[in-house]
């Protein structure tokens, strides 16, 4: 079961929404403590639950889901599934608040929490490249905006602002709820979970629209051994146009997956990098490259990755090439139907763009997709923003 609630993303509400997500983890009015709640999902034969977030173009989502053992397969019903509801319905609605605010102890116990999140996510030197690459490349817009925060901002952030804020985001924010059963649970839910309003569709998909007119090359030193280097690239193409069959292909071929062109060129033939992949934001019309490397293979890399893709856009590339890459993305989507997160993300995105299609529908177009249209769709790629992290002695 999932709920998504979903808004604008803007820096100044962006810290408050992630420390939200880790509150909703905290216990409820009825189990008042992060301790006693998961007493009770024990209880419920070891049920999941949790809270994350995630930006979906110039839209953020709270995600709130969980995964219960399907009553089918007890030896007597217990009601699993309207326990999960109920739930759901505890923490948005019967939290642990006293006093227009939630329990001091547990405010001040998720804060420590995500401050501690705010400073691993910096020494993770992966994603603090790739957070790097996004708020150089964003030019102080939706893509430079961090996903979970900023700690300069958390100690801003009281306890009855936080909770005010959750009032807030179940009156304003666009819901969704997708649970993996048939209908006929329709009735629990309006019995057990409903929101009086739910705000019109708002529009996430879009372009990123670049105003730099030669490429930014940003380098950073620090006391690192591998350097990380991370390319973004405007791609003029989104979810919503029908040009994202064609760019989806050609992401699978360039660095999409380990049969990829940067994989086996820069990696294997040239032995250059621990990793490479590169990835199509389909929300955001971006593609972004990541790889690992010595510092002093930097312009080499570089040289090589630029190789690759204006030999796709001059089309030098096989139709094995294309085989696999469709054959990959076929068995990507075909793994999703034993995954129900995996099955409720894809419904989600089509519910969030007005764009549906089954699964089958989907894979038949990215099955028709041309060796032309491919090429077509790779001449829309341009280098926009480089950054590397590097060691203090290269």
């Amino acid at each position: 079961m999932s709920l998504k609630l979903e808004n604008i993303l803007t820096k100044e509400n962006v810290t408050k929404r992630s420390l939200l997500a880790f509150m909703l983890t905290g216990g409820t009015e009825k189990y008042p403590s992060t301790q006693a709640l998961s007493s009770h999902l024990e209880d419920l034969y070891g049920m999941n639950f949790g809270t994350n977030l995630a930006t979906k173009g110039l839209g953020q989502v709270l995600n709130i889901s969980s995964v219960c053992i399907n009553e089918a397969f007890l030896p007597y019903q217990e009601d699993l599934l309207k326990q999960q509801i109920k739930l759901f319905s505890d923490v948005l609605y019967h939290p642990n608040v006293q006093n227009g605010k939630f329990d001091e102890q547990t405010f001040n116990i998720k804060k420590k929490e995500l401050r501690e999140r705010l400073i691993v996510q910096n020494d993770d030197k992966f994603m603090y490249g790739l957070n790097q690459l996004f708020k150089n490349m964003g030019e102080g817009g939706f893509l430079s905006i961090s996903n979970n925060g900023y700690i300069e901002e958390l100690d801003k952030i009281t306890n009855e602002e936080l909770y005010q804020y959750l009032l807030q985001s179940i009156k304003e924010d666009v819901k969704n709820l997708y649970v993996d059963v048939d209908e006929s649970i329709v009735d629990v839910f309006k019995e057990n979970l409903s929101f009086s309003t739910n705000p019109s569709l708002i529009p996430v998909v879009t372009n990123f629209n670049s105003t730099k007119t030669k490429v930014l090359e940003v380098i950073e030193r620090q006391d690192i051994t591998q350097s990380k280097l991370n390319l973004g690239y405007v791609v003029d193409c989104n979810f919503l146009d029908e040009t994202t069959y064609a760019m989806t292909v050609f992401n699978a071929i360039f660095g999409g997956f380990s049969q990829s062109r940067l994989f086996k060129v820069v990696r294997e033939r040239h032995s250059l990098c621990y990793y490479i992949s590169s990835s199509y934001g389909a929300f955001s019309g971006i593609m972004t490259v990541n790889a690992g490397i010595e510092g002093s293979d930097y312009q080499k890399a570089k040289q090589l990755i630029d190789e690759e893709l204006k030999n796709i856009q001059n089309g030098d590339f096989s139709d094995d090439e294309i085989n696999l890459a469709k054959l990959m993305l076929k068995s990507s989507l075909t793994k999703t139907k034993d995954e129900p997160m995996s099955l409720i993300t894809l419904a989600y995105n089509r519910d969030l763009t007005g764009k549906q299609e089954s699964n089958e529908e989907y894979l038949d177009k990215i099955l028709k997709v041309t060796r032309e249209e491919i090429i077509a769709a790779s001449k829309k790629v341009h280098l926009d923003t480089i950054f590397l992290l590097t060691g203090s002695d290269k």
